[in-house]
């Protein structure tokens, strides 16, 4: 006789028989052997080390620690509030048995259940089921006893009628197109088909509109842990936000971002805690796949997202990788007011402010070093605030580097930390292979990081690689297939492609508000000869970037009186925030002054200016090409001839 930790649904402890220990290990193979648990070999093993050590007698021996030890080599005094593995592994047993035991079609003998709260399994009982057989049907037609085929008269007299032999045919075919029919339908909806995943934005509930900033960061961070699944191509939050309050259906929304499925919730928040209700639906079949809720405090709301991302993959039949549920398991509690100033950090960046996102990451990480989104929130603002010409380059990229690295030391999971260092690699130190690995290891990390994608298209164009720079806005487009980014994005790649007829398609898109339409729009008509038009796009704007490109167009209209102006306005400009070197190169090139152009490149030279990552594929320097100054300077940087 061995323990029994249950006779029925809600027995008590006792003691089972050899017959029934042998039914447990006979059902525990069936189990460990079946669809729902053979893509996860560490699942297999959880769920024999604790009906083994139950029918042994060792329940004592299943506490978390104790299998944390184990199974899974964890020291003795591990810290187990930090380290969740064996409450992971426990929860995606529990779901791959629900799983199994809803595609069954009769009843096993016991059914094994791992209850919540408890890692010591129990054992529910059924008595034998009673089978029921369909009579086979005749194997040859009926004949007469001299072997000849029966007249539809004599087939009656030997028992069966005619009439009734077209109706068994008649209805054996209806029931075999019923089935085929049935079996097509569920093939074509069935949750394993679904590899394409939108999270609209979550409600906020609270009744509060300052709490708008928790449900968009929920959302946000929702979609980032999907994209760490790489079986699923996750839609970007730059297309799932327009969508917040529509009153679209959701087959159509499906429709219009390319999805198979859509996750749809809430987030409600009272004082320090939040509940977050979360639903997927096939958006085909508009059929509910998986629904939960989760009461959590507010410090580890962020870690919880990567248990969700989890509840999906399983409940879409992904089997994820170890890598996968490592990254997605990952995460820690963290200060709740460094929290609550990441988050409005981030909803600022959102907005395209980075300006007055800065301070609140400055007092995220203060408040919480070791918080390592803050840290790569930061990088990504310093580095956007260096790129807009908002804060000098080599102060910004030097705080866009610092603070990636020391995202990647607290989390080497966080894709965003690596695109940051990647493209401070560039601007700081022209390092092109740091970059392109850091780009890379993002995309590892996170295959549906349109951030990602697009930094790595741009440093393919910077690399005369426009082939491969177009295959990633391919894939770009497929991530963010509604938004202003993607048509912003692909214009500026199709420029330094030199089509600039499908660069101006993509920018049509784009809402005249929009400032960077402007510029891209001034760069166009530039090269395409519409040198007027180009001019009054680039007046809209009025920024350092703009007039060196507006002086160049000036000086190819043959104005060059109004083109000398733009390189005074520079120097004044550069005089202030040191911006402005590489633009009056430009003006002097459209002047075809090449003595005053390479004497500003090599002042932007020693500056590290970031104007000089473009001079491969900037269409402005084409008068300098030619000459062998050009290409030494290309070496220079990097970037062979």
């Amino acid at each position: 006789m061995v323990p029994m930790d249950g006779t029925g649904p809600s027995d008590g402890p006792g003691m089972l028989s050899d017959e029934q220990a042998q039914l447990v290990r006979n059902e525990l193979e069936a189990i460990v052997s079946s669809s729902a648990f053979v893509g996860s070999k560490r699942g297999q093993e959880f769920l024999r080390l604790v009906v083994d050590h139950t029918l042994a007698g060792r329940i004592d021996s299943l506490r978390e620690r104790m299998i944390g030890v184990e199974m899974f080599g964890r020291k003795v005094d591990y810290d187990t509030s930090n380290d969740a593995v064996v409450r992971v592994r426990a929860l995606e047993v529990r779901r791959r048995l629900s799983a199994y035991y809803s595609g069954l079609h009769t009843r096993p003998r016991v059914r094994l259940d791992l209850p919540a709260g408890s890692y010591v399994p129990k054992f529910h009982w059924e008595p034998p089921e009673t089978v029921v057989r369909v009579p086979e049907e005749p194997s040859a037609p009926i004949s007469n006893r001299d072997g000849t085929a029966a007249a539809p008269a004599q087939a009656e007299k030997n028992g069966l009628p005619d009439w009734r032999v077209l109706t068994v045919l008649g209805v054996t075919a209806l029931t075999l197109i019923a089935i085929a029919t049935y079996v097509t339908v569920l093939r074509r909806s069935a949750p394993g088909n679904i590899r394409s995943i939108a999270v609209l934005p979550l409600r906020n509930l609270s009744g509060d509109p300052q709490q708008e900033y928790l449900a968009d960061a929920m959302t946000e961070e929702l979609t980032t842990s999907l994209g760490h699944i790489s079986a699923l191509r996750v839609i970007s939050s730059t297309s799932t936000s327009p969508y917040k309050s529509t009153k679209k259906g959701l087959r159509e929304i499906a429709r219009e971002l390319g999805v198979d499925a859509i996750v749809e919730g809430s987030v409600f928040r009272e004082g320090n805690q939040a509940r977050i209700t979360a639903q997927l639906i096939d958006a085909r079949t508009d059929r509910h796949i998986w629904a939960s809720s989760y009461d959590r405090h507010l410090s580890s709301v962020l870690a919880l997202l990567g248990e969700v991302a989890q509840e999906i993959a399983d409940a879409v039949r992904i089997a994820l990788t170890p890598e996968e549920r490592i990254r997605l398991a990952r995460g820690r509690p963290v200060d709740l007011q460094a929290q609550d100033l990441y988050l409005l950090g981030q909803h600022l960046m959102d907005s395209g402010k980075p300006q007055d996102a800065l301070p609140y990451f400055q007092k995220a990480v203060a408040q919480d070093p070791g918080f390592a989104r803050a840290h790569a929130g930061l990088a990504d603002t310093y580095g956007l605030l260096g790129r807009s010409g908002l804060m000098a380059y080599s102060e910004a990229f030097r705080n866009q580097q610092a603070e990636a690295q020391r995202a990647i030391a607290l989390d080497e999971g966080l894709d965003e930390a690596h695109v940051q260092l990647g493209i401070a690699a560039e601007n700081l130190n022209w390092d092109w292979g740091a970059e392109e690995t850091e780009l890379k290891r993002a995309l590892e990390l996170n295959p549906s990081s349109a951030s990602a994608h697009w930094a790595y298209c741009l440093l393919l164009e910077k690399l005369g690689r426009i082939d491969e720079a177009l295959g990633q806005i391919k894939i770009a487009l497929g991530l963010e297939p509604v938004s202003t980014r993607p048509y912003l994005n692909a214009a500026d790649a199709f420029y330094y492609a030199g089509e600039y007829d499908r660069a101006l398609a993509q920018i049509k898109q784009i809402p005249e508000t929009i400032r960077q339409r402007n510029f891209l729009e001034g760069l166009i008509y530039r090269e395409k000869g519409e040198y007027d038009r180009a001019i009054n796009a680039f007046l809209k704007l009025g920024d350092a970037h703009a007039l060196g490109h507006m002086g160049n167009a000036y000086a190819r209209a043959g104005r060059f009186a109004e083109a000398r102006a733009t390189i005074r306005r520079l120097q004044d400009d550069r005089q202030k925030d040191g911006i402005g070197t590489y633009e009056i190169a430009l003006v002097y090139a459209g002047l075809g002054d090449k003595e005053q152009a390479f004497a500003w490149m090599e002042r932007a030279y020693a500056e590290r200016n970031k104007g000089l990552t473009y001079l491969k594929i900037d269409p402005c320097l084409a008068p300098l090409r030619s000459d062998p100054r050009f290409g030494n300077l290309l070496r220079r940087v990097g970037l062979s001839p």
